[in-house]
Formats: structure tokens, C-alpha cells, sequence
């Protein structure tokens, strides 16, 4: 970590222009300057007052417990340092519209975030935005992500569903690999950064095919295409904006975990003609690869809890 040094936390505080990511979970000590133009600041910790009186409400009203205010207030102070509270703080050099602001420190922010998770050991969650342009302030929350699903088709309803679950759940108990397969698959979905988030769903399919891998001399994107059912490749194609972009989704994220955990070069050359304009669709789409991977996950997820997966046929066919 850089070296900290004493400053004046409410003259850095007030700094305009500034864009101001508030985020809990991290213990910090002191102040930290990562850049010239970048700081993290211990702030008050949130407490657990709402959690107090949800759960004193909770059990009033579920189990008839009895429930007075001076228990509640014992709740709370129990909790009054948990959640500690860090402002990440990007001071630009020049003036912009909020918007330009927001977008142009959204990278630092999130970089130093990661790093005050390394420093804190701690889950580092943003809560907040604060943007200050010379002139003004605009702030809003950072609820929690949520793809707020609703199940809709068949299977997913009723006693289908609940059986997939319980299969599922069976699954985790039994098998070691599916479980971690499950464990990849929630932290892709914390996961922001998109190129990050694709190899991170990319590790998941790669975990449910470790059964099959040998027959392909250890190359991860054949035996993921060959667990999927897709052996010749998974060609998807899209358009936006008027431009159609067609390529493999495996191929495209194999090469990117590569990319980013081995330090394999990825290429336009590495691809075929046809395909190579998927460069521009991950530097400004991202997000459609993000899904078509994220469908192949939870789908093979509940193949393989169904004994279904191929993953798990070809292994026995081949004697694995």
C-alpha cells in the first residue's frame, strides 16, 4: 500500500471537482492516498440499528417474543461499529458534466475498491455516489444488484421447481466439484467489471467439465464446447446499432480467462474472419457475451444436478 500521511480529512473531504464512491464493510485505520488524485477515507460505521429493529419486529411478530425498547437499544449498540464505512475518492484534474465525472473515475474507483479489499481483508460494498462538479452536488444510492427474476415456462414453477432445487441442493452435498461449480457462478455474479465477470463464468463451466478435460488434452475450450453439446462451437450471433457481429461465445471467453490468468495474448488473428468484430462488441457490448455465458451456467448446473450433463456421460462412457 502507498505510505499514509496526516491531512486535513474534511478540506480532502470538500475537494471539488470530486466523485465520491461510499462504500461499507472495510476497516481502514487511517486515511490512504493510493494516487495523488485518489484517497480512501475511514468514515463513521452504519451500525446495525435497521437490522436491530427488524429483527426485534421479526421475532415479535413470529414468535411472539417478548420485545422492549431497551432490548433494541442493546441490539444496536452491539452493532454500532459493524458496517464500517470508506470513502473512495477520485479528484479529477478539470471540470465536467456529472455524467462525464461519474464515468471517467468509475475504473479508478473501482480499482482502488479491489485494493482496500486486499488491505482489509474485508468485502468492500458500495452503498453511494457522490458527485461534485466546481458548481454542484448530485448524489444517489447503490442498492444491491438484483435481476429480480420472475419464473415464468415450464419447469420453472411449482413442484418442478422445487424438486430442481432440492435436486440441486442433493448435488452440492454429494459432490465437492458441483459445489465449488456453485460457489464460481455466485461470485461471478458480484463480479462489475464484464471482462472480468466472463472469465469468471468461463471458470465455472471449466469446473462442471474437469471429468472430460483429459480426453481433450487439457484444452478447456474444447472440453467446455463438448460439455455444452456443442462440440463444432457456440456460434451466436447479435445485432446492434445496425451491425451484426456473429462469433463462438466459448472460444471468445476461453481466451480472455487465458488472457487474464495465464497472460496468453488475445488476438483478432486468433479468431476467424467473420468473427473478429467481437473485439468492438467487448469493448462496447460486453454484456451480451455476459448473458449467453451466464445462460450456459445455470443451465449446466441444473443438467448436472439431473444427472443429465454430458459432463458426466462422457466421463462414464469413457471410463472416468
Amino acid at each position: 500500500m502507498p505510505q499514509t500521511q496526516p491531512i486535513d480529512v474534511l478540506a480532502t473531504l470538500k475537494r471539488r471537482p470530486a466523485v465520491h464512491m461510499l462504500c461499507c464493510g472495510a476497516y481502514l485505520q487511517e486515511p490512504v492516498q493510493l494516487q495523488p488524485d485518489l484517497w480512501a477515507i475511514p468514515l463513521k460505521a452504519l451500525g446495525f440499528s435497521t437490522q436491530s429493529n427488524y429483527i426485534a419486529q421479526y421475532a415479535s411478530e413470529v414468535a411472539a417474543a417478548s420485545v422492549d425498547q431497551d432490548a433494541v437499544a442493546k441490539l444496536t449498540i452491539q452493532g454500532i461499529d459493524s458496517l464500517p464505512v470508506v470513502a473512495i475518492i477520485q479528484m479529477p484534474l478539470r471540470d465536467n458534466s456529472p455524467e462525464t465525472l461519474e464515468r471517467e473515475s468509475s475504473a479508478a474507483l473501482e480499482r482502488a475498491r479491489r485494493i482496500i479489499g486486499w488491505a482489509s481483508g474485508d468485502e468492500v460494498t458500495p452503498f453511494a455516489l457522490l458527485t461534485c462538479t466546481t458548481a454542484q452536488s448530485y448524489f444517489r444510492l447503490l442498492p444491491p444488484h438484483s435481476r429480480r427474476r420472475v419464473r415464468l415456462g415450464f419447469g420453472n414453477t411449482g413442484d418442478d421447481h422445487k424438486n430442481q432445487i432440492e435436486r440441486i441442493y442433493r448435488a452440492a452435498e454429494t459432490d465437492e466439484h458441483f459445489e465449488y461449480a456453485l460457489s464460481l457462478l455466485h461470485d461471478a455474479n458480484q463480479e462489475v467489471n464484464p471482462h472480468f465477470k466472463i472469465a469468471r463464468l468461463f471458470n465455472c463451466l471449466e469446473c462442471l467439465a474437469y471429468k472430460i478435460k483429459a480426453q481433450y488434452e487439457g484444452k478447456s475450450r474444447k472440453a467446455v464446447k463438448a460439455l455444452l453439446g456443442l462440440p463444432t462451437g457456440a456460434t451466436m450471433e447479435t445485432q446492434i446499432d445496425g451491425e451484426k457481429f456473429r462469433f463462438d461465445v466459448i472460444e471468445v471467453a476461453g481466451r480472455i480467462r487465458d488472457k487474464l490468468f495465464h497472460g496468453a495474448t488475445f488476438r483478432p488473428t486468433d479468431l476467424l474472419v467473420e468473427h473478429r468484430n467481437v473485439f468492438k462488441l467487448l469493448a462496447t457490448h460486453p454484456d451480451q457475451i455476459v448473458s449467453a455465458l451466464l445462460g450456459y451456467c445455470e443451465l449446466e448446473i441444473a443438467r448436472w444436478a439431473n444427472g443429465a450433463s454430458l459432463g458426466l456421460a462422457l466421463a462414464v462412457q469413457d471410463g472416468a
